[in-house]
């Protein structure tokens, strides 16, 4: 649950990054309302999707079962850790990529047919950062979090020495702040909303 709440915060973010881009004029997505509706979904999908594993294990812990042989409970991690995740992701990125990449192609036009000069297509610096930016966050998300679930699907993790098990962790946890960090130094808005909060309590204290 706890990798849920975490990565599914992340889509949440992505997704509202996705209707700010696509929907600037609609006042609604910058309300504090659509940030406490936005949340109130995050936090109910990442605690309905692992009920299931709860309740089965629940169930076998009652009836005395091992959970190993729960062979679906990995697959089904893995689709709801892995899989939903990056699929949103990849949706959301390449509607802001091609949003912004509409945007810089109407700009560009605009501005050549001022000028008198022939417009080439090509790619802008900031497509191609954004775009670099884009491959960069799904390649440290798959890259970190897909050792220790593909294990778990496979069904390799039952009998693992609990060393091996918390090294296949250890890029999930890497992969976590990565981007947490990323969220903070590209993102304009939080960045200023933390250093001011930061320069207030600096004077209450």
């Amino acid at each position: 649950m706890f990798n849920c709440f975490g990565l599914y915060g992340f889509v949440t973010i992505s997704v509202n990054r996705c209707f700010a881009v696509v929907y600037p004029q609609k006042r609604f997505f910058k309300k504090l309302s659509w940030c406490f509706i936005s949340a109130g979904i995050q936090w109910m999908v990442a605690i309905i999707l692992p009920i299931p594993i709860f309740y089965t294990c629940y169930e076998a812990f009652m009836e005395g079962k091992l959970l190993w042989t729960l062979t679906w409970i990995g697959p089904y991690e893995f689709f709801i850790v892995l899989v939903v995740p990056a699929v949103i992701f990849a949706i959301s990125s390449a509607i802001i990529f091609f949003t912004v990449r509409a945007s810089s192609r109407r700009v560009h036009t605009v501005a050549a047919s001022i000028s008198g000069s022939s417009t080439t297509e090509c790619l802008s610096s900031r497509d191609i950062l954004l775009l670099k930016h884009m491959v960069f966050v799904f390649i440290v998300y798959l890259t970190g979090w897909s050792p220790v679930y593909i294990a778990a699907a496979a069904g390799v993790t039952n009998g693992m020495p609990a060393w091996l098990f918390y090294l296949l962790e250890l890029p999930a946890g890497v992969s976590y702040m990565v981007l947490l960090l990323d969220l903070l130094w590209y993102n304009h808005e939080v960045r200023q909303y933390l250093k001011e909060k930061f320069v207030r309590w600096l004077h209450i204290q």
